[in-house]
């Protein structure tokens, strides 16, 4: 008969591991040791580089491309391709992200061995991995890119610009993406939670050793899933999450930068 794990919950116990950790950073400035007799600081100073190449990837590519599949999409609105268009930015954010990663990382693995790209051994792998996080932030600005443009539909400075014989290509490149983009921009923080919650499950799905791989191991999944009493690591789960705070507080200051540059672009002209 396998033995029952329960866990029993104490207000004093709770009250003493506040304190301790209390002292650990005041005191020692320290968030604690891991299981690995190091400081969490260490740790994470270990295994973030690694991760904040992921988001960086994940964050260019959503933006750039998240634009440009918005901008196709309305070009393509009242033709018989819409089904490529608006119709597949839906189709791709009503699938769990993590079904699409199970997806590529089977095809890679079974129809092209030959293909690592997921291996810790290679360099580029980060790569691989930033598409796979930024495909759900890429659809959802698509969808806000697009709604951006169609909610300028009508909008009098554009029939002046075709008044001027202007295309439509060039009014929807030089007018209306400029005025559209004050709107996008203020998804900018959304966007950098978006890429974060898809990082924590992409890391350990397909066992890339980032920040959020490390988080999994800290909060004890490895040890639940083998069996056990799992191992807790607190200052790992605190000083991952503060690095979090931080991305997306400097994600909202650069939304703010950029559209404040564009404002004033918009006034000067």
């Amino acid at each position: 008969m396998e033995p029952i794990l329960k866990y029993e919950f104490h207000w004093e116990q709770y009250k003493s591991s506040l304190l301790h950790f209390y002292h650990l950073v005041k005191d020692e400035h320290s968030l604690g040791m891991t299981r690995y007799e190091l400081t969490a600081e260490e740790e994470i100073k270990r295994y973030l580089p690694k991760s904040l190449k992921v988001i960086a990837v994940a964050f260019v590519l959503s933006i750039v491309f998240g634009i440009l599949k918005g901008i196709f999409d309305y070009r393509i609105k009242d033709t018989k391709l819409k089904i490529f268009g608006n119709g597949s930015t839906w189709f791709f954010q009503s699938i769990p992200d993590f079904f699409i990663i199970l997806c590529v990382h089977w095809l890679t693995i079974f129809m092209v061995p030959s293909l690592r790209i997921f291996n810790n051994s290679v360099w580029y792998n980060f790569l691989a991995i930033g598409f796979l996080v930024s495909l759900y932030p890429m659809m959802y600005i698509a969808r806000i890119t697009f709604a951006a443009i169609a909610a300028e539909e009508g909008e009098l400075y554009i029939q002046v610009a075709k008044s001027k014989g202007f295309t439509n290509k060039k009014v929807l490149y030089k007018h209306i993406m400029r005025n559209s983009m004050q709107t996008i921009l203020t998804h900018i923080t959304p966007l950098m939670l978006f890429i974060l919650s898809s990082l924590l499950i992409t890391e350990y799905l397909v066992g890339y050793q980032g920040i959020a791989y490390r988080v999994f191991t800290a909060i004890g999944v490895a040890q639940s899933i083998g069996g056990g009493w799992p191992i807790y690591e607190p200052g790992i789960i605190i000083g991952t999450g503060f690095c979090f705070i931080v991305l997306v507080m400097l994600s909202q200051l650069v939304g703010f930068i950029i559209r404040k540059s564009i404002k004033l672009e918009l006034e000067r002209d």
